[in-house]
């Protein structure tokens, strides 16, 4: 049986102590006789669905009676700052408590508000001052979405990613200390864990959380989750109990879900796209600390290619090819040199691919719409097949605008297939949005933050 989290966010499932709306706290407009026909109306309904045999479905069509009959919702609000590895973004949302008779009270996303900034935290490393300023403005750009007097009410979170993660521990903490310092003047609630480093598995948990929570597929069949940053990637997916031995406990988190589940959840760091990008180029140039690389997966075309990471500069050329290779040559020998770094990088490799439908997004998706492979705007089902391709027509391709295609395609096949063992056909669907909504683990914390908030104040 998988290990039961100490997670700070996802409650489990407990009858005895599970929180439910509390109805008497809820106006209903017009007093006695809307009332008498109200409840009557609402037992009648009870009844009606359990013999249609429809009182699984019950939430939603109460929910709508009620409204109807002048129960007033009640909101809620959270907002998240995702502080990344190459950009900051606010989550600014609005949740609305349903009426419920049944069960564990619920959330709606009513609304949302999202606006990103570059560069990321991380780069403030020097001047954590300015760091902080910037994700001071992100908020105040999404403070029209909270009204002034819910604010001292509204939780505020700052979670950093793997770019703070990769940073000295020294100067990691002066962004942290900066951070919250000027976000507490705001006028938030502010506590003190609302700012912090996210580990990896929450990281991977929560954006689990959103894609499922979108899918209104929480207690049924679920979906993996594969995100892919700049500085880390996380996998997470539902285990069947026969997987249990497989997977090592501390990779394991029982989490509410409908029911009681268990996921994976694993966290690779220096595997997110740049991270790896960089790592590449340096296994190629054999750790000589240099500030200058030559990679056979840049085309020769491109010479001393400007880029930064890890607030450092470096120049990148492609390496000199024969004019006889072909292009599937030329994509194995990228393909070797990625595989080897991932396969050096990984302290983990998962028994099996992830079982059932899977999402994937950020650069997963970032990088198949460059490439063409789905629509920027809707995005699309993928495979292992279609990244390499797109790869092999890249690793050829004379392309000066996109001088990291080549290697960053080959990268995402190596990470799919040799990482997390997903076949060549296998589908993979990609989001950027659902249903409106942006995925992001920022969802996941806000909504089981307030989930948790609402439990914590039950009588």
């Amino acid at each position: 049986m998988g290990k039961f989290s100490t997670y700070r966010y996802l409650e489990l499932i407990d009858d005895s102590s599970a929180p439910h709306i509390n109805v008497r706290s809820r106006a209903i407009k017009n007093p006695r006789r809307l009332k008498k026909v109200f409840i009557f109306l609402i037992i009648l309904a009870i009844f009606v669905t359990y013999f249609l045999g429809l009182f699984a479905g019950q939430s939603q069509w109460l929910d709508g009676l009620a409204k109807t009959l002048g129960y007033e919702s009640v909101y809620h609000h959270a907002v998240i700052i995702d502080a990344g590895s190459s950009g900051s973004r606010v989550l600014s949302y609005k949740f609305r408590v349903p009426f419920t008779v049944f069960g564990r009270a619920n959330l709606d996303l009513v609304d949302e508000y999202f606006e990103q900034s570059k560069p990321g935290l991380s780069s403030y490393a020097d001047d954590p001052e300015k760091g902080a300023e910037t994700i001071v403005q992100l908020i105040k750009k999404a403070e029209f979405l909270t009204p002034p007097e819910k604010r001292r009410n509204t939780m505020l979170i700052v979670r950093a990613t793997a770019g703070l993660r990769l940073l000295p521990a020294d100067k990691a903490h002066q962004l942290i200390t900066h951070v919250y310092a000027a976000i507490s003047k705001l006028g938030y609630d502010v506590g003190p864990d609302s700012v912090k480093i996210m580990d990896g598995s929450d990281e991977g948990i929560f954006i689990w959380y959103t894609v499922n929570l979108l899918h209104n597929l929480m207690g049924g069949d679920t979906m993996a989750a594969l995100d892919l940053g700049g500085g880390s990637t996380q996998i997470t997916y539902q285990l069947s109990e026969g997987d249990y031995p497989l997977y090592p406990a501390n990779d394991q988190y029982v989490v509410a879900a409908g029911n009681n589940i268990t996921l994976y959840t694993h966290s690779y760091l220096n595997l997110g796209l740049l991270a790896a990008r960089y790592g590449v180029f340096r296994m190629e140039a054999e750790d000589n600390n240099t500030s200058e690389f030559v990679s056979i997966c840049v085309d020769p075309i491109v010479q001393k290619e400007s880029w930064t990471y890890g607030n450092k500069q470096y120049s990148i050329s492609g390496a000199k090819r024969e004019n006889s290779m072909k292009r599937m040559t030329v994509y194995k020998a990228c393909h070797a040199l990625v595989k080897r770094y991932v396969l050096a990088t990984l302290d983990w490799e998962p028994p099996h691919a992830p079982r059932g439908t899977r999402a994937a997004m950020s650069y997963f998706y970032e990088v198949a719409a460059d490439a063409g492979i789905i629509d920027v705007m809707t995005g699309g089902v993928v495979t292992v097949s279609a990244y390499r391709s797109s790869a092999v027509r890249a690793c050829s391709a004379a392309n000066v605008e996109q001088p990291w295609a080549c290697i960053d395609l080959v990268y995402i096949v190596s990470l799919l297939q040799d990482a997390y063992k997903i076949g060549d056909n296998e589908p993979i669907s990609l989001f950027k949005k659902i249903n409106g909504h942006e995925v992001s683990w920022s969802l996941g914390l806000a909504y089981t933050s307030v989930m948790n908030k609402l439990a914590a104040a039950e009588p």
